[in-house]
C-alpha cells in the first residue's frame, strides 16, 4: 500500500520484505540496505525514491549512491513518517 509523500519525491509503502530494493529506503530508523535479504521477513515500511539515480540535496551523495548516515534527508524521512530521527549510528 502506498501513501503520499508530500513534500518528498516519491511513496512510503508498506512491502514484503523480499520487495525491497537496493534503492529504498527502510524506515524505523530510515537506513538503505545493503543486502535486502537480510531483512526479517514480512511487511517492511519502505519509502521509494521516484528517481533513485538523482543527487541528494541534503548530503553529498551522487546519483545513484545511497545518503550517508549524517543526511538530513533520511532523518527527515522518520520524522515525516512519525517514528523520530533516524538512528543511524
Amino acid at each position: 500500500m502506498a501513501y503520499g509523500a508530500g513534500e518528498f519525491d516519491g511513496e512510503f509503502m508498506a512491502v514484503a520484505a523480499t520487495e525491497v530494493r537496493p534503492t529504498d529506503v527502510v524506515l524505523n530508523p530510515a537506513r538503505y540496505v545493503a543486502d535486502p535479504a537480510a531483512l526479517p521477513g514480512g511487511m517492511i515500511d519502505i519509502f521509494r525514491p521516484a528517481d533513485p539515480a538523482r543527487e541528494c540535496d541534503a548530503c553529498d551523495a551522487g546519483p545513484g549512491e545511497p545518503c550517508g548516515s549524517e543526511c538530513l534527508g533520511l532523518a527527515a524521512l522518520d520524522d515525516a513518517t512519525g517514528y523520530g530521527f533516524a538512528d543511524v549510528s
